[in-house]
């Protein structure tokens, strides 16, 4: 996505197969240990017509190896050996033009070379292709052959196709939603230490999807993606840690994993941090600190540290009093249906503090955190009723009954941007 709220890995772990990391592996050729060597000895081969050599010096130039990266350089070469059926470099002319470096882009070559590579049974080619057809990316949309695709390069060891399968299965894309399965296919990347895989494997052994939780398990998947900087990871090892999930609680630990995370700017991390530092939990307690923790979650649209900077303000904790401001956080915080803020909005309201003094707007809020089942804001519901006209309650309860939640203000980061296919 995370893992409070989990994102939707359809785009973000299946999308995302191959920016950070990429189907297959350009090490498919053999590379000489000092590159401007390398490139002297094969460069006149390569001029020869060898096409081994040829695809060797597209790689130089590809990735700046003994030579500043120049693309035109990398397609000219590996145009020369593609099209004399190197399967490595017809891939790799195919990612060119997924990406639009050093040719205009066109996912329709792209599709066509690696449809190439992929007849020669290359793996990374079959998985880049595979994808094309999972997100219809210049060829029909078509799970059914994306998954035969993904399965011919997991069956050749492709950790990145091994951990899409694994997606497909957990997303049920073209297939019934079967998490045992997913998570055969997510320890078979995970165990060539692919983080991503390690990542979701952790969190199906944890939340106990692929026949009962194992905890431990989990938690040293989790540590072992988190240490790759999984976002979703970080986060979910840090949760663990804090609960004693899993093995020992370790406070100290917990909290240098959310910071990492919240660092990354992950708002529930955020909040947990800004939690932590208020308590002097597993680190010193920092009560300016905590508030900007707090506020960094809080301006993500993140609801509880809405409502922990709101109380802050009401207390003058860590930042400067303000009914004001603590009545406009208990306000975004409300918004989005969380009861202990609707029944503190609704005190401002009543009291008139932070806010103009609104009996009706009050009794809505009571109501609302009432039905959350806020026993607080129940007792204070039905005290103000005594003092309200029937006119008034008839006004409260529509309002309340009219009342929908706001969207959060911001998304969650995601571990995985939208991807190109890559080596």
């Amino acid at each position: 996505m995370n893992t409070v709220a989990r994102p939707s890995r359809s785009v973000s772990l299946l999308l995302a197969v191959l920016v950070a990391g990429s189907c297959g592996s350009s090490g498919a050729a053999v590379r000489a240990p000092e590159p401007v060597v390398a490139l002297a000895r094969w460069l006149p081969r390569a001029e020869g017509g060898d096409p081994v050599a040829q695809y060797l010096v597209g790689l130089a130039y590809d990735e700046g190896l003994g030579v500043p990266e120049d693309p035109l350089a990398a397609e000219h070469w590996y145009r020369l050996a593609a099209e004399q059926g190197h399967a490595a470099a017809q891939n790799n002319l195919g990612l060119m033009y997924y990406q639009g470096r050093g040719v205009a882009r066109s996912f329709a070559d792209a599709a066509e070379w690696f449809a190439r590579a992929a007849e020669q049974r290359f793996a990374p080619a079959q998985c880049n292709r595979g994808v094309m057809f999972l997100f219809g990316q210049a060829l029909p949309r078509d799970p059914e052959q994306a998954r035969a695709l993904l399965l011919l390069a997991a069956e050749q060891g492709d950790a990145r196709a091994q951990r899409l399968l694994g997606s497909i299965y957990e997303e049920g894309l073209g297939v019934p939603a079967d998490d045992v399965e997913a998570a055969l296919w997510y320890r078979r990347a995970a165990e060539q230490g692919l983080a991503a895989a390690q990542a979701r494997l952790g969190l199906i052994l944890f939340e106990g999807r692929a026949g009962g939780a194992d905890e431990g398990e989990a938690r040293e998947w989790l540590r072992r993606a988190a240490e790759q900087d999984v976002l979703e990871a970080q986060f979910t090892l840090a949760r663990m840690l804090q609960e004693g999930r899993g093995g020992a609680a370790d406070a100290s630990a917990a909290f240098a994993w959310f910071e990492r995370a919240a660092e990354r700017g992950l708002a529930a991390a955020q909040t947990s941090v800004g939690t932590m530092l208020l308590a002097g939990e597993g680190a010193p307690r920092d009560e300016e600190g905590a508030a900007r923790w707090l506020r960094a979650a809080a301006e993500q649209g993140q609801a509880q540290a809405q409502y922990d900077l709101a109380l802050m303000h009401l207390r003058g904790q860590g930042v400067a009093q303000s009914d004001e401001e603590a009545a406009r956080f208990f306000e975004l915080a409300a918004g989005q249906g969380l009861a202990v803020a609707q029944e503190k909005l609704g005190l401002a309201c009543q009291e008139g503090r932070g806010r103009a003094r609104d009996e009706v707007a009050a009794y809505t809020w009571f109501s609302l955190a009432a039905a959350r089942g806020d026993a607080a804001a129940a007792a204070r519901r039905d005290a103000l009723a005594r003092t309200l006209t029937a006119e008034e309650l008839a006004r409260a309860a529509q309002a309340a009954e009219s009342w929908s939640p706001t969207p959060r203000a911001a998304a969650e980061p995601q571990d995985e941007p939208t991807p190109a296919p890559e080596r």
